[in-house]
């Protein structure tokens, strides 16, 4: 048996591409992510770990809802890697979305006292801005002129292939109740934000884990959070208030605000949005897995 606690690493959204994803593109790969995810593969490596022996990448179909993905195939593989090892508990590693996965099977009724330790770098805890105007009109994340981010890119170019409705975990993502309010409009000099509990596009699934996050703590040794900050960040969305039910009923997006305490994907405010230790760095999205990977000795 290997002296090192198998680890299991979940990659984020767009981390796992395959034809079960998107057809003909082939078995599961890192896709868009694969720079940063060989790069990862290498630094555990270097730490003593082996693919596929104590060292496992779950790659999924992020099209599906995070409690299918849990339940179809992150507790299979848990099942899988500890009977491999002979061993009672693993390490879970999850990269941005791929944490709220991991958060799901640990704080629902799939969970066993399999985790040890919880590592979540970049996750948004509290969801994230860009789904909000595909959800809501159907555009591009932010209709104005700028380099998007990461996620906002690969939504585009994803959902030119796949329509909102073959992708239901989009949803998911949407800032929650503990993001704070992020739709904003201007009357006249004067600035309001539309309050959350009155928005017609809630994200439930979230609202609904955040109200339980104390399982965390209860059912895990440890829980840490990395992540990034002094990278541009869309944090708030400035919306034109709404005028029709069935489209832009929250308002319309005509610009948005950013932060520079961000990952350049995730604001670090719903990165922390769940107890854990806290672990900062001043890079983007991809360099955060590769920060946690270096920091990952001493944290388990």
């Amino acid at each position: 048996m290997s002296l090192k606690l198998p680890l299991i690493f979940i990659p984020g959204l767009f981390g796992s591409l395959g034809s079960e994803v998107i057809p003909h593109t082939g078995k599961w790969h890192f896709g868009p992510s694969r720079y940063t995810g060989v790069r990862f593969i290498k630094e555990m490596e270097k730490q003593g770990y082996t693919l596929n022996k104590n060292f496992f990448i779950m790659f999924y179909n992020w099209r599906q809802s995070t409690k299918d993905v849990a339940e179809l195939a992150l507790a299979p593989l848990i099942y899988k890697v500890l009977k491999l090892n002979s061993c009672t508990k693993v390490n879970l590693l999850c990269h941005g979305t791929g944490g709220l996965i991991g958060r799901y099977y640990i704080q629902s009724d799939l969970f066993t006292p399999s985790i040890k330790h919880l590592i979540l770098v970049g996750t948004p805890n509290a969801g994230f801005v860009a789904p909000f105007n595909y959800l809501s009109g159907g555009n591009f994340p932010y209709p104005f002129a700028g380099e998007p981010d990461f996620i906002s890119l690969n939504l585009t170019l994803f959902l030119k292939i796949i329509s909102t409705s073959e992708f239901p975990a989009l949803s998911e993502f949407l800032p929650s109740k503990s993001y704070g309010d992020y739709l904003i409009y201007s009357r006249g000099q004067d600035c309001f934000s539309i309050p959350y509990q009155s928005m017609q596009l809630q994200n439930t699934f979230l609202d609904d884990l955040n109200t339980s996050s104390n399982l965390l703590q209860e059912r895990v040794s440890k829980v840490i959070l990395v992540g990034g900050r002094g990278c541009d960040t869309v944090d708030t969305l400035q919306v034109f208030p709404a005028c029709a039910l069935d489209k832009w009923s929250d308002g319309k997006v005509i610009d948005c605000t950013s932060t520079l305490e961000g990952d350049s994907c995730t604001p670090l405010k719903s990165v922390l949005a769940c107890p854990g230790e806290e672990y900062l760095f001043n890079v983007d999205y991809g360099e955060l897995l590769l920060q946690a990977a270096n920091l990952l000795p001493a944290l388990i």
